[in-house]
């Protein structure tokens, strides 16, 4: 299955984000400036972006879908349902870094 491009960016959005927090946290330990607490706004603000972007290609790929006249209703009532994998997947990656987000925004600075 090839995915969509908005997935991949999505997808990388949120990995340059994991790797921004990694980073600012090796970062901290270094130089003793509090950086990793900051990532977690990072993390917080690529979550809500990224979620975001995923309603948006779902509710494009739902108005192509009831613009096709000749998908029977079943099928247009599955993909209602159940959406691509791959968009599911993400959200849930999405929803992890938000909740991460907060904590090290919250509490970062205790780690350090």
């Amino acid at each position: 299955m090839r995915l969509k491009n908005k997935y991949v960016q999505i997808g990388f959005g949120l990995a340059v984000s994991w790797l921004f927090a990694a980073i600012s946290f090796f970062l901290s330990e270094q130089d003793g400036v509090d950086w990793f607490s900051r990532s977690g706004a990072v993390l917080c603000l690529m979550a809500a972006a990224a979620n975001f972007a995923l309603l948006k290609v779902h509710q494009r790929d739902l108005a192509k879908i009831f613009e096709d006249t000749e998908r029977s209703r079943r099928e247009k009532a599955e993909h209602i349902i159940s959406p691509p994998t791959v968009s599911v997947n993400l959200s849930r990656i999405s929803y992890a870094t938000g909740i991460l987000g907060t904590a090290i925004w919250g509490y970062g600075d205790l780690l350090i």
